[in-house]
Order: C-alpha cells, then sequence, then structure tokens
C-alpha cells in the first residue's frame, strides 16, 4: 500500500475504528465501551487515530468500511463517515461485509478449520447466514442471505465435525474488529477500491421500523394514495 489504511466498523452494538501500517502492522484501534450506545464516539476516536501518527486524512492508502448486515443506523453512520473521508482526500475506499471480517478472525484464530458459518439477528426469528470457506480466506464466499430455521446442532462456537466433511465453526452475533474489516478490505483497495455510490449498507431486509409502519399504516404507494 502507499500509505496506511484507515477500517471503520459500526454494525454491532460496538463500533470500532483501527488504522493499520502500509505493510498491514497494527498500529492502533478504538472500541466504543461498553453501555455506550450510538456512533457519537466514532468520528473523534478516528481524529485521535490520525493524530496520533500525526497523519492527516490525504496521507491514507485507503479507507475499509464494514457493510453489515446489523445496525442499520451504525452502518450508514460509518459509511457517511467513510465517503466523507474520502470525498476531501481522494483515497480510495472498500466496501467489505462485516460478516466477512468476523469469519476471517476465526479462521484465522482456528487453523484446524475450513469453514466458518456465521449468524447474525434479522429480528422475527429470522438469521442472516454467510459461509466462508478457508479456500476464500473470508474475502470471497456467499453473500449474506436470510435464513429463517437453523438446525440444532449449530450452536454458537460449536465445532462440526461431519464424517467425512469439512470442520466448521459457527458464529452467532460475532462483533467484528475493524482490524478485520481492514484486512479483508486490502486487496479491493489495492484494486484501486470501490465507486463510492457502490458503497452501501448490506440490507437484506427492510428496517424494523417500517415494517411495523407498514402493519400500522399500510404500505404507501401510488395505489394506497388513489
Amino acid at each position: 500500500m502507499s500509505g496506511p489504511i484507515l477500517a471503520l466498523e459500526a454494525s454491532t452494538l460496538r463500533p470500532s475504528a483501527a488504522l493499520l501500517g502500509p505493510s498491514g502492522e497494527r498500529w492502533g484501534q478504538w472500541t466504543q465501551a461498553e453501555g455506550r450506545r450510538g456512533t457519537a464516539d466514532l468520528a473523534p476516536a478516528v481524529a485521535a487515530l490520525l493524530a496520533a501518527r500525526g497523519l492527516r486524512a490525504g496521507d491514507l492508502g485507503g479507507v475499509a468500511v464494514g457493510l453489515g448486515p446489523g445496525s442499520y443506523t451504525g452502518t450508514r453512520a460509518a459509511i457517511a463517515l467513510a465517503r466523507g473521508l474520502i470525498f476531501g482526500s481522494g483515497v480510495p475506499l472498500a466496501g467489505v461485509p462485516s460478516v466477512a471480517a468476523a469469519a476471517l478472525a476465526e479462521l484465522r484464530a482456528r487453523p484446524e478449520l475450513e469453514r466458518a458459518i456465521v449468524l447474525v439477528d434479522a429480528r422475527r426469528g429470522e438469521r442472516y447466514r454467510a459461509d466462508y470457506a478457508r479456500a476464500d480466506g473470508a474475502r470471497g464466499g456467499a453473500e449474506p442471505r436470510l435464513i429463517e430455521l437453523l438446525p440444532p446442532r449449530l450452536v454458537a462456537g460449536e465445532q462440526s465435525e461431519p464424517a467425512g466433511g469439512p470442520t466448521i465453526s459457527v458464529l452467532r452475533e460475532p462483533i467484528p474488529s475493524a482490524y478485520d474489516v481492514a484486512a479483508v478490505g486490502m486487496e479491493r483497495l489495492l484494486a484501486g477500491g470501490d465507486a463510492p455510490a457502490a458503497v452501501r449498507p448490506l440490507y437484506l431486509k427492510r428496517s424494523h421500523a417500517e415494517i411495523v409502519f407498514d402493519e400500522r399504516v399500510g404500505p404507501v404507494g401510488p395505489s394506497s394514495l388513489g
């Protein structure tokens, strides 16, 4: 990389930001304290990380941001901050599925694993699911998809070894690290990054507020407006 990478992740209740050196060395990370809510601390934390190294946004080699799925508000806030940084500095931007960052951390920590399955609460008894194989390095893998029912054996953190099958870890409600968001996004940044307009939250279903509104008021559209 021509410069360090800044990474932002806010798809859970524990937003984080991290700075990696040009060779991938860890230069610093901030994680929101337990009990704090919202993303008001994210921008000041980014400013502090950059200031600690005497950097400005234009000195970065790129910005990577977690896309979720997860918190609608947190993910939007992180993406808005990331876009603001790259528009003002001209550095490349990469959007990373937050579930890929969680899978990468698990595969790296447990060399015996061949697959990592990430499950995220989508509310109303539904789950987001993303499968990653070690060959993918969590950089590829399936796009997160909505599922409704989980086999009983897929318990959080359980290692499953079916006869003749791969060794699997199942992660339920992981908290992705901004460091791992940067690691997943590095390849895309090296290739020039993503078009800013294409870096959007992974909204695989409508928000809970939208669903409740439709239930109470009915869908708003040309037919309902007469």
